[in-house]
Parts: C-alpha cells; structure tokens; sequence
C-alpha cells in the first residue's frame, strides 16, 4: 500500500510539475505520492552523530524521551541530562534533523556485535526465554545488530493524548502544508539511518525489542520483523523481534514503492559529509 495523502494537497509551486516529474496523464493520487517522496529531502536529512555536538543531542534527546517523559530509565542516574548506558560505546549513532530549524527531530542508535559475541553477546539476549535465545543464537551473531533507543522529539509527535510516535501535531515553527504531510514520517527517515549504518558495517540481520505499535508503523513502511518468541515484560509489553536485511530489503521498494522510490541503494547506504552535517544544526 502507497503513501496516504491528504486530498487537499496542492502540486502547485513544488516544481515536480515544471521539472517533468508530474504529467497531465498521471492519476491524481499517484502523483501526490510522487510529491511527498521527492519532498522528504527538502525538509528532513538523517545523519551519523558522530561528532561531539551531534553525539550530545542525541544524549539529551533520549534523556527527555527516556527519563523525564517516560519513566524508563532513572534520571538520577544520568548526569548533565544525558541519557548514555554501557551499550553506547560499541554503537553507532543516527540524527534526523529538521532543516527549517535544525531541530533534532529524533534519534536511533545501533549496538554492533563485540568481536566476540559470546563474550559480550547483545541486551536482547538477556531478556529472551531459553527457546528464544536458542533461536536467537542461530542467526549470525558476528553480523547481527540491535536497534535501540528510538527516539523522537516532542515537538515532532502526537498530540497531547494520543501516542509517542511522530504524526502531525507539531509544535513550534509553524510547517507548511507539505510538510505537515510529511511529519508522520520521521520514523521513516530514522529508519534509513539504520539501513545505513547496517550496510555500511556488513549487518546482516537487526533485531530490536519493541513496543507492538512501533513494529507495525514499520511494518506499514515495508520492513517486517519476524518475532523472537512472545511478548516480554520491558518497560511495558515490548516483542523481541528480528530481520534478515538479505530477505526484506529486496521487497521494500514493491511494498513501500512511492515511499522508497527515490531511496535507491547508494542513499539509503551513505550519510552527508561532516561539513553538510555541522551546517545543518543549530545551536
């Protein structure tokens, strides 16, 4: 299923038409899907943090979503409101930058293996059951990652009572109305940040314990995971889950195709250069 858009979207003034990309014979809908895909860019960039103020963001980020908006980890715990644990020093990190403001619209890291995975084997592990682990073990365990610490903004989410995740109900700069279309995708671009670091550190497989709801928002984006046996009790009921990157990634474009269309394989698996990516946030 495509893209659902708004029927009161206007292609006027976005220059798809005067480029080429939209034609007098294209169906109504196809087209405002053309425009939502080709606008993403235009609005957000998802970058590697891997500079200290990029690394500091996202730190703060996640203490916000993770210590004072939702009681899952001890904010006494964590100095300077910075939410950094023990897993961070083997991660990789991801930023989604909202280009208007240069906003950190959200963030997601990615725990890579340990030389020796026995030796230090990934947190999914510790919470699975003997059968789920024993599955678990069976993938690639010196190419498997884990997806964590995904976390959006405030100003980039639902409206006050409905859920954690990014929707329209944006607060702030006031966004125009094809970017308000846009902003139930975010998870989208925190998702082509972790395609990225996967691609770019050999990950085979990516697993992640998640709230049922974030699993089918990405399910809805064309990636499925599989489960890693039942729910588990983690802050909340959460689904250890898994995905083989070799199985899903050549079904993403049919199943997601005005979404991942202008995604071909050599941007979903880069960043911008460091200077595009300082450029971009500000203090």
């Amino acid at each position: 299923m495509g893209i659902s858009v708004d029927p009161d979207i206007s292609l006027e003034g976005t220059g798809l038409i005067r480029a080429g990309f939209i034609g007098p014979a294209m169906p109504l809908e196809a087209a405002k899907q053309l425009l939502v895909a080709n606008a993403y860019d235009q609005f957000f960039s998802v970058v590697r943090a891997d500079t200290d103020d990029l690394l500091d963001a996202a730190y703060r980020l996640r203490y916000q979503v993770y210590c004072v908006e939702n009681p899952f980890e001890n904010p006494r715990e964590h100095r300077e409101e910075r939410e950094i644990d023990g897993e961070d020093d083997r991660s990789d990190h991801c930023v989604l930058i909202y280009r208007r403001t240069g906003l950190i619209a959200g963030t997601v890291r990615l725990i890579l293996p340990a030389p020796n995975p026995q030796d230090r084997p990934l947190p999914v592990d510790r919470i699975l059951s003997a059968d789920s682990r024993s599955l678990f073990r069976r993938l690639l365990p010196v190419s498997t990652a884990e997806i964590s610490r995904f976390a959006v903004s405030k100003q980039f989410r639902r409206r006050i009572g409905e859920h954690r995740y990014a929707d329209v109900g944006f607060t702030g700069t006031q966004p125009n109305e094809v970017e308000q279309r846009l902003m139930p995708w975010i998870t989208f671009g925190l998702l082509r940040g972790i395609l990225a670091m996967s691609l770019e550190h050999g990950i085979t497989h990516l697993c992640a314990v998640m709230e049922p709801a974030l699993l089918r928002l990405i399910g809805r984006l064309g990636l499925s995971f599989q489960p890693l046996g039942p729910l588990v009790e983690y802050h909340g009921l959460r689904q250890p889950c898994f995905m083989a990157l070799a199985e899903v990634l050549p079904r993403v474009h049919d199943l997601q195709p005005d979404l991942w269309a202008y995604a071909a394989a050599d941007q979903v698996g880069s960043f911008p250069p460091a200077a595009t990516r300082l450029s971009l946030v500000k203090g």
